[in-house]
């Protein structure tokens, strides 16, 4: 029997190992139920001639830094508001399902997200003008030579891939797989935003995960294990939603996105 004092140090080892995992756990879990814990949807129309805008919280489109909002949706919804006199109340949101029955409620009045202007979009609401272009990436870790396993489309065939809840890059990959011949399997949660993805990606626990370019990228700097060199779709048209019976405001929201961008 090996002495009392050769076994500590195993112990201890474990111990450290055990309190490691622990904290993952904890970390794992918060930022997956960040964005739940965070903000309460508002139900009550502004009224007046205030325009409510349901605006996806990623940092792409809308993100709070301390006491400042930011964000490429964002930024141009303001220039817009400030001029054109439109007064614009902003509901952060993180499932879309949400946004989208709201829109279709009446309790929105505009859509704002990382969305193309997709057909099957197109069949339930107006989509606006383009207002920039993004495409979709695919998120994996870099492996221990600093280099992407997958550098394909192709390769995905028969994986599996994360996608944030009801997405609309839910079609591409459909589209995708048909493309290949191939099948690629899609795994959704509720609880997992794509920036939540792109946190899981970088920590191993989702092996691979498709999001926007624009979010990637501006996650990209903080995680610098995770690959986002392998495009997924074409450069597509990103537009905002307006409820089909209100082409009015879809007509001035067209004349107020060229009036800005120029």
């Amino acid at each position: 029997m090996r002495p009392l004092e050769t076994r500590r140090p195993r112990m201890g080892a474990l111990v450290v190992l055990l309190a490691l995992a622990v904290l993952a756990m904890v970390f794992i879990y918060k930022s997956t139920h960040r964005s739940q814990a965070t903000f309460i949807y508002e139900w009550t129309k502004s009224g007046g001639d205030t325009l409510d805008v349901a605006i996806e919280l990623n940092p792409g489109v809308y993100r709070v830094i301390g006491d400042s909002a930011i964000g490429r949706d964002y930024e141009l919804l303001r220039r817009i508001s400030r001029q054109h006199g439109v007064p614009m109340k902003f509901h952060p949101f993180v499932p879309l399902r949400h946004a989208m029955e709201g829109l279709d409620q009446g309790r929105y009045d505009v859509l704002v997200a990382s969305m193309p202007s997709t057909t099957n979009l197109k069949d339930y609401f107006l989509m606006t003008e383009p207002v920039y272009l993004d495409r979709e990436v695919l998120v994996q870790r870099l492996d221990s030579a600093g280099l992407p396993t997958v550098t394909s489309q192709i390769q995905l065939g028969g994986d599996t891939v994360w996608i944030s809840n009801d997405s609309p890059i839910a079609a591409r990959i459909e589209n995708l797989s048909r493309e290949i011949g191939d099948t690629i399997y899609i795994k959704q949660d509720p609880r997992y935003t794509a920036e939540h993805l792109i946190i899981l990606v970088n920590s191993g626990v989702v092996p691979l995960a498709v999001v926007n370019e624009s979010v990637a990228k501006a996650m990209k700097g903080d995680y610098p294990q995770i690959d986002i060199s392998t495009p997924i779709s074409f450069t597509q048209f990103q537009c905002w939603a307006v409820s089909k019976s209100n082409q009015a405001l879809c007509d001035s929201l067209n004349h107020w996105i060229a009036n800005t961008k120029e």
